[in-house]
């Protein structure tokens, strides 16, 4: 008998976690499956090891002497974290070695084309706070912030993103600074380490108010398993591990729907 997808059940959020949301957003699936349900992914997610990898190097670089920061140092680190990564966790050796060869380039020209003068105010520093109007907490991690010359500067490397991670990560960015912090960010930087791309955003007092309306949205959809949607992102499902379940979800879902 096939393994049918009970989610009818609300679910209570106690914190709104960014990597959560994020993974929520490429797909409620699969963050379902994984989440919710605890199931064990088969095959391991290369968006995630090369996440990883990005990390480790820009919070070594960082930590770095002025004189060290070089771009032979940034493909040093690369060689030295990306050593761990299996070619087999990728969809095919192309996709392997076109990820190795973007991700290399666009650090290379995101991390030395400018000189970093001053230490940064947080690098990769998880904080939480309490949110009233949503009732739960909001815990986001800070990759990089530079001081600026009025206020501060947030900085997300990320391996791919879209126009609705950038606009999840905008929304909570500003909700957190303005309530943690009292102050905005003078820009949010958003880079897209695959395609080599930079989103960047002025927030304003319009964003906090927008952002917590959506940040209600987000949470109230999580707490509504029954309520969750596929992704129509091939990119998504190609290396996902939960493909066989999930259509299994979709027919059981069109069931419902169709005896309504």
């Amino acid at each position: 008998m096939k393994e049918m997808i009970d989610r009818e059940h609300r679910i209570s959020i106690a914190t709104l976690t960014d990597y959560h949301l994020q993974d929520f957003i490429r797909c409620p699936y699969q963050f379902y499956f994984f989440y919710i349900k605890g199931k064990t992914a088969t095959q391991l997610n290369w968006r995630k090891k090369v996440q990883f990898v990005v990390n480790q190097v820009i919070s070594r670089y960082y930590k770095l002497p002025p004189i060290c920061q070089t771009a032979k140092k940034v493909m040093e680190l690369i060689d030295e974290y990306w050593s761990a990564i299996d070619v087999r966790q990728f969809e095919s050796k192309i996709h392997y070695y076109k990820a190795l060869a973007n991700i290399t380039d666009h650090l290379l020209q995101f991390l030395t084309s400018k000189k970093i003068e001053y230490p940064p105010v947080f690098l990769y520093e998880k904080c939480n706070i309490n949110i009233d109007e949503l009732g739960t907490e909001l815990s986001l991690t800070f990759e990089v912030a530079e001081w600026s010359s009025n206020s501060f500067i947030i900085k997300k490397y990320l391996v791919d993103t879209d126009e609705e991670m950038n606009l999840l990560f905008n929304n909570m960015i500003s909700v957190f600074c303005e309530k943690a912090f009292g102050q905005l960010p003078e820009r949010i930087e958003i880079f897209s380490l695959m395609e080599g791309k930079i989103e960047t955003y002025i927030p304003t007092k319009k964003d906090v108010s927008e952002g917590l309306e959506y940040l209600n949205i987000i949470k109230n959809l999580l707490q509504e398993p029954s309520m969750y949607m596929k992704t129509d992102s091939l990119t998504v499902c190609k290396s996902c591990s939960f493909q066989k379940r999930c259509y299994e979800g979709i027919n059981v879902n069109q069931e419902r729907f169709n005896s309504q």
